[in-house]
């Protein structure tokens, strides 16, 4: 099951048990389906940003949940076909990323240099360096 967050526009004319009868519609069409409700939120009823069905205001609602893919598309079929529902919204939550842990080097291993190819100690001593084709040929 995934996790989603739905926020819908209900008819500013429906009082606050119309409201809470279109949250527990919603939420019914959530568990029925085999999803959970995490959270839901009445945000009370503001003024849209522009004329949505001839509606210049709309109670706003917030659904937390945890629903498989059937559950979903049941309730945005419900969202659509509810005429108290002027608008909705589904927004997929990614699941947490975890960050992936980086091993440590260890003191006694010793770290190549990538600038001059020399070979450093965990102190910073240099162990070893690059011979030129000379220096090679008379050691």
């Amino acid at each position: 099951m995934r996790s989603y967050e739905v926020i819908f526009i209900l008819d500013p004319a429906l009082g606050d048990d119309g409201v809470d009868a279109g949250i527990a519609a919603a939420s019914g069409v959530v568990t029925k389906e085999g999803g959970e409700v995490a959270e839901s939120q009445k945000w009370g009823k503001k003024r849209l940003a522009y004329e949505i069905k001839k509606r210049r205001e709309g109670h706003y609602v917030f659904l937390r949940l945890r629903a498989p893919v059937k559950a979903l598309t049941e309730l945005e079929r419900h969202l659509n076909i509810a005429e108290s529902v002027l608008k909705f919204l589904t927004v997929l939550v990614p699941a947490p990323r975890r960050k992936p842990v980086k091993a440590k080097a260890s003191a006694s291993t010793p770290k190549e240099s990538g600038t001059h190819g020399l070979t450093v100690g965990a102190q910073g001593e240099a162990l070893g360096s690059r011979r030129t084709g000379a220096e090679a040929q008379e050691a």
